[in-house]
């Protein structure tokens, strides 16, 4: 069950930031459908997209350290090639302190093209207060920091702060692309692999990021 100072906290931190949201950007909701991508998520999580590619804002409250996924259907041969978050924000009301961070591709349906995969480091390398950052194509591994109880860390808020990218690499024909993108804080040294989690569910909610910056569309 979410608890009630996680439902305050993503409640008020959403509000403040859709003072901040353009025109152009459109709050989503569980089940719909940007750019041949079916996204969804479940009570508690709020997504904002710039309208036609699958170009998102995030706000993630996290009350516990199970993670929390976003799943993407693709129910269109023309689907965007890729997915990309532009910037996120990151609270900890879990109680104990972060030591990393993670972010997890699981392809549960491939398809009939290569697995959704990250490409480059996430939002420009700067995911302060974690110094360090290893890839792979499905997982993304933030360390080398602490994130306290209560704080936030912010990434790719500047001009210049990069973005997290995903090459969805939609299915042509057939059967069709289904991929989770999770992210779970860490309170170990030893982190998760994506296949400790493919196919299990655990959802518990994202909320929404205020526009910091301008959403860049997909080209």
């Amino acid at each position: 069950m979410v608890s009630k100072k996680f439902v305050l906290a993503t409640a008020a931190l959403a509000a403040a930031s859709f003072a901040g949201t353009s025109h152009a950007a459109t709050v989503l909701t569980s089940g719909d459908t940007v750019d041949g991508w079916k996204i969804t998520f479940p009570v508690g999580i709020a997504l904002v997209s710039d309208g036609p590619d699958v170009t998102l804002e995030k706000f993630a409250a996290f009350d516990n350290i199970e993670g929390l996924p976003i799943t993407f259907v693709q129910v269109s041969a023309s689907a965007s090639p890729t997915v990309v978050i532009t910037d996120e924000s990151l609270t900890n009301v879990t109680g104990e302190t972060w030591t990393g961070f993670q972010f997890l591709l699981a392809n549960e349906l491939p398809g009939n093209t290569a697995p959704a995969a990250f490409t480059g480091p996430v939002f420009a390398g700067d995911t302060a207060p974690f110094a360090s950052q290893t890839e792979t194509a499905d997982t993304v591994t933030l360390s080398d920091g602490t994130l306290a109880n209560t704080d936030t860390a912010k990434f790719g808020f500047d001009l210049d702060g990069g973005q997290l990218t995903i090459d969805a690499n939609p299915a042509t024909d057939g059967s069709m692309k289904v991929f989770d993108l999770k992210e779970i804080p860490l309170v170990t040294a030893v982190p998760i692999p994506a296949a400790a989690w493919t196919g299990l569910s655990g959802l518990v909610g994202l909320g929404l990021i205020g526009s910091a910056k301008r959403l860049r569309r997909i080209a």
